[in-house]
């Protein structure tokens, strides 16, 4: 069998049942095969067109390979040609792309437009990289309050500027391990801070965040942000698995009850919005329904270990907001 469409077709399949003598044999074949580049690029554009068809953006399959296979498999989806080197290596990669691609579920399709950047998320990115840096916990929790409250001021413009009839959007961030379960509820309190709403897809290693795209803007500059300080703030001879989490997870819960405060308290005298901010809210849960109507709430784990959940409460104190 040489025919290269056929053999790719039998890579795969051994891929799919775990034979690795037929996949010895049909990479090899396929490696040595001198149309075998085009036919795997060809099946990859296709792959990769129908995995759009399914909402994944390719931010989103980069992602997912990266997780679930390496980051040379997510190279392969830029990749012109399979080059002459290593070429064995070069086409099995190819066909577990093919494997991952065909496998992927649907999920919501999102549309965020490019947006010029606003002089104020400058002023926040520079106010959380001095958060980051600093050695000083009790300057870091005051950067990082006051970048909550120049992200809720910056929201607060955009609502009053923007057409009534504007309709909320969405962006997918990595939710990646370990201690995926306290990653995501951080990212649930910044998104629950920031008006928006967070959907997270445990098995596909990511979450779905609903606002506007002010909102969006500071929830993906907050997190980012934070999971750098907490993981910064992390005591180093804390080893043990039960206190990371638990110190992740009350970090998480303690600073969202910050974030909610600096953000409730840059909106509390701007009543003329609060009918603005109301439709926006409302909005955005109808989105959510609309794209998951089958969603669940399921309830944290408990705290597994108290001397990790005082600890990470300490790091959240202490932690820059601005």
């Amino acid at each position: 069998m040489n025919d290269p469409e056929a053999l790719v077709t039998a890579a795969m399949e051994a891929q799919f049942s775990g034979d690795l003598r037929a996949w010895d044999s049909a990479t090899a074949l396929l490696a040595a095969s001198p149309a075998a580049d085009g036919m795997l690029l060809a099946a990859l554009a296709r792959a990769r067109e129908a995995a759009a068809g399914r909402g994944w953006t390719e931010e989103d399959l980069r992602r997912h390979l990266t997780r679930f296979r390496s980051p040379a498999h997510a190279a392969v989806l830029g990749a012109a040609s399979l080059g002459p080197r290593d070429r064995l290596d070069a086409v099995g990669r190819v066909v577990e792309v093919l494997c991952t691609l065909a496998r992927l579920p649907r999920i919501a399709v999102l549309s965020r437009s490019a947006r010029p950047d606003h002089p104020a998320l400058g002023r926040i990115r520079a106010l959380l990289a001095k958060a980051e840096s600093t050695g000083f916990p009790a300057e870091a929790e005051a950067l990082v309050a006051r970048a909550q409250t120049l992200m809720t001021r910056h929201s607060l413009d955009r609502a009053a500027l923007d057409a009534p009839d504007d309709a909320p959007t969405g962006v997918r961030l990595g939710v990646d391990g370990p201690y995926e379960e306290a990653k995501a509820t951080l990212l649930h309190v910044v998104a629950e801070a920031n008006r928006c709403r967070s959907v997270w897809h445990s098995e596909l290693g990511f979450a779905t965040i609903l606002g506007f795209p002010a909102d969006l803007d500071a929830v993906e500059l907050l997190y980012t942000s934070l999971l750098v300080q907490a993981d910064a703030a992390m005591p180093k001879n804390g080893s043990r698995r039960a206190f990371r989490e638990s110190f992740l997870t009350s970090f998480a819960h303690h600073i969202g009850e910050r974030l909610l405060a600096a953000a409730e308290a840059e909106t509390a005298a701007e009543t003329d919005l609060l009918p603005v901010l109301s439709r926006r809210d409302e909005a955005v849960d109808k989105a959510v329904d609309r794209l998951f109507p089958e969603l669940t709430s399921v309830r944290s784990r408990r705290v597994r270990d108290a001397a990790g959940w005082a600890e990470g409460r300490r790091a959240a104190r202490e932690a820059d907001l601005s």
